[in-house]
């Protein structure tokens, strides 16, 4: 079976920006325009992955790439 990865580049100053509109109590991000919730399709839609068939697994810990990008 051929598979593709694509490289996804981290925009760090977005994700701080909704780290800092995270609201850990109703699994939401409180912004401008309201509450926003992100679906799993939403996810599928914005990282252009699959959400059926099997899992992809990235054995690299997230802080060793952002501290890589840096």
């Amino acid at each position: 079976m051929l598979r593709h990865f694509m490289r996804i580049e981290i925009d760090n100053d977005m994700l701080t920006a909704m780290a800092k509109r995270w609201r850990p109590e109703t699994h939401t991000f409180h912004l401008p325009e309201g509450e926003m919730t992100i679906t799993l399709k939403n996810g599928a839609i914005l990282t252009g992955l699959p959400i059926s068939g099997e899992a992809i697994i990235d054995t690299t810990p997230l802080s060793a790439q952002i501290s890589q990008s840096s």
